[in-house]
């Protein structure tokens, strides 16, 4: 829904009017039963993987998601990132795991993948295309460690008409965002380059973090935003300023997903 959807404005009679205000506060609290993000499972079943097959979850940070897929569909993970730190977080988690002996953690970035050429059946990146500078060449790179009948399942977070350029600007620089990532249009261009075609898009948009606020297994964005700003100095002191212009960043990329200034996407690609 563009922001001027309605050319006209609310006049004092029309917004005091005769109609039910509590009618209508009663009608936003009533779900819409947005999926949750493990929902982006559901992907990768669909392109048939299973048991016996090799899948690599690049960017992986500590392996979870990786135990995830290797519980569910009884395949073998690889799970590169390359942040040393989630490497090693991660050798614990995954070494705990009843699944853990399917899932390999290995070092590494998406522009240099540590495999054998067609080596894996499935690639799954969530939401880390955003720290690449060349996309088409992270997937070039994908594509020769794909197996010819293979798929990739990418979820990303992209902008809407509604982001402004100086929020767009603000938010790259705080989340290590490169800001052409930032594009649709730009993504599927890079896709098409490197050889890849869509199989499927599902625009997720604000679904996950409605599920999850709704839940309650996330923060509570607004307020965070509110005390990081009334309460700057102090945190700025107690946090770094690195870690306070991530937690802001973070706070603020939810907060726009849920008002659409950003918009999630999962695409399947071969």
């Amino acid at each position: 829904m563009a922001i001027n959807e309605w050319p006209n404005p609310v006049t004092v009679a029309e917004m005091y009017g005769d109609w039910d205000y509590e009618a209508a506060v009663e009608a936003l609290e009533r779900s819409l039963s947005p999926r949750p993000a493990a929902s982006i499972f559901d992907f990768v079943g669909s392109v048939g993987v299973g048991a016996g097959d090799l899948l690599l979850d690049i960017g992986g940070r500590e392996g979870q998601h990786g135990l995830v897929m290797a519980e569910r569909f009884g395949c073998r993970v690889v799970s590169v990132d390359p942040v040393i730190e989630n490497i090693e977080r991660g050798r614990e988690i995954v070494g705990d795991h009843e699944y853990g002996h399917m899932v390999e953690l290995r070092q590494g970035s998406i522009e240099q993948i540590p495999a054998e050429d067609d080596a894996f059946r499935l690639i799954f990146s969530r939401d880390m295309m955003g720290h690449i500078a060349d996309v088409e060449v992270a997937l070039v790179e994908c594509g020769r460690v794909l197996s010819d009948d293979g798929h990739m399942v990418i979820h990303e977070v992209f902008g809407t008409e509604m982001l402004e350029p100086a929020e767009a600007r603000r938010l790259c620089a705080d989340s290590a965002t490169v800001p052409e990532r930032m594009s649709v249009a730009a993504f599927e261009a890079a896709v098409a380059t490197a050889g890849f075609e869509i199989a499927s898009l599902d625009v997720i948009g604000s679904e996950w973090t409605e599920a999850s606020q709704e839940a309650g297994t996330t923060p509570n964005y607004l307020l965070q935003v509110a005390r990081l700003r009334r309460d700057r100095d102090r945190l700025l002191e107690e946090l770094g300023e690195a870690p306070y212009r991530v937690m802001y960043a973070n706070a603020l990329w939810s907060i726009y997903q849920l008002i659409g200034k950003l918009e999630s996407r999962v695409y399947v690609l071969r």
